[in-house]
């Protein structure tokens, strides 16, 4: 990788890390939140009542009801993935254990955003003041799995089969819209509650590409 790609990419990763700390700062421990947080939420709420699907959205969204749509969507990168992975080893095709550095960096967002919601203590929509060491909505741990399954996903299926990174990209993309739209809408999280999950997911990812194999 040229060095100057990388120190961009180092660059973008630190200001999406140092945007997860200053949005958690600005929206702070009040559980009346900002008004784009509000003004999103009211016009998805209000688009969803209005639509006879709205039970497919709440089902999308889910993470503890039924349909359990938040790990569907996180899993499905990683299930093709996985899929691409068995069936190149079976042809004799590289391995991808050299990809295992990454992928414990990439996995250390998970306890790390658990430190940001006590930390910043952030009420999710329709909830009272978070107690002290208790976990507040900021950042969406659900949207973080989301955001973790389709780059790691996406990554190793693009570096196995290449002709396939713009349909995955264009997929990951469309999959991680929906899923904020979804959350938004059914009243499970703010805006910025998974905005700032996707950002502290591209940021490690952005820091941690020298160790990705098959970079670019």
């Amino acid at each position: 990788m040229p060095r100057d790609s990388y120190r961009v990419k180092v660059l973008v990763g630190l200001t999406c890390l140092a945007a997860v700390v200053a949005i958690g700062l600005a929206i702070g421990r009040d559980p009346a939140p900002p008004k784009l947080d509000d003004s999103v939420r009211q016009h998805l709420h209000g688009w969803l009542e209005r639509q006879a699907y709205r039970g497919l959205v709440a089902k999308v969204a889910a993470e503890r009801r039924d349909g359990h749509g938040t790990y569907v969507t996180a899993a499905l990168p990683l299930l093709l993935a996985a899929a691409v992975t068995a069936t190149r080893a079976a042809g004799g095709g590289r391995r991808p254990r050299a990809w295992l550095p990454w992928l414990v960096v990439l996995l250390a967002t998970v306890p790390l955003a658990f430190a940001l919601r006590i930390a910043f203590g952030r009420p999710g929509p329709d909830e009272g003041p978070v107690h002290a060491w208790s976990q507040g909505a900021y950042p969406s741990g659900g949207a973080l799995l989301v955001a973790l399954g389709w780059i790691i996903g996406g990554a190793v299926i693009a570096w196995l089969r290449p002709s396939w990174r713009p349909a995955v990209i264009g997929l990951g993309v469309l999959a991680l819209a929906v899923h904020l739209l979804a959350r938004v809408a059914v009243g499970d999280h703010w805006l910025t509650d998974v905005v700032g999950s996707y950002l502290l997911a591209a940021g490690v990812a952005l820091l941690a590409d020298r160790l990705r194999p098959g970079r670019s």
